[in-house]
């Protein structure tokens, strides 16, 4: 019983603005967010997205979803919340800045391997050529009833991202018992950027 309350205490710790303002996300900016533990985390990155900006909520069950709308409610913003399967997000391709993971109760990282890489699958579609996934992993919980988000052993996201297509992928920061790691989305093949590059290639 003691257990179930340490977990429940840990499970509820919500982000620091700081932790907010290291995603990296700017006014204006189209995003999509997957899962939705961590309620403040949501709302500070809908709210530094602005009018100007978009954001939707992909989650997995209806649980993440609810918190998700129960955010948009609390702080005046415009979330598109959908329940969806891990490889049908329902976001046209090519359409996002960037992607958020919220991973910060490990319930990301404890979704079974092909529903995880379905989703970072996904997120890569989704991406526009230059776009970015941060993932959001909370570690550990400082204090008295604090203790560490467990995740399966072995595991480590930067593999999944490197495996899906991400590159470079780079852990950012670790901050207050938060991992920040983020994976870019190079140009797609035929592109003008990929043109761009493989012209600039050839003329060494």
């Amino acid at each position: 019983m003691i257990g179930q309350f340490l977990r429940t205490v840990r499970r509820h710790r919500q982000m620091d603005p700081l932790h907010v303002t290291m995603t990296g996300v700017r006014m204006g900016e189209r995003f999509a967010q997957i899962g939705c533990d961590d309620e403040a985390l949501l709302g500070g990155l809908a709210a530094k997205v602005g009018l100007s900006g978009t954001c939707a909520v992909v989650a997995f069950d209806d649980a993440s979803a609810a918190r998700a709308r129960k955010v948009g409610a609390g702080v005046g913003a415009l979330i598109d919340v959908r329940v969806v399967a891990p490889g049908a997000f329902g976001i046209d391709g090519a359409t996002v800045d960037m992607v958020v993971v919220d991973d910060t109760r490990g319930t990301f990282a404890r979704l079974p391997d092909a529903n995880r890489r379905a989703a970072l699958a996904e997120a890569l579609r989704v991406l526009r050529d230059g776009g970015r996934v941060e993932v959001v992993e909370r570690v550990s919980v400082k204090g008295l009833l604090g203790g560490h988000v467990t995740r399966p052993e072995g595991y480590l996201v930067e593999n999944d991202l490197a495996a899906a297509g991400f590159k470079p992928v780079r852990m950012l920061a670790e901050k207050e018992g938060v991992r920040f790691v983020e994976g870019l989305k190079g140009a797609s093949p035929g592109s003008p950027q990929a043109k761009g590059a493989s012209d600039r290639e050839h003329a060494r």
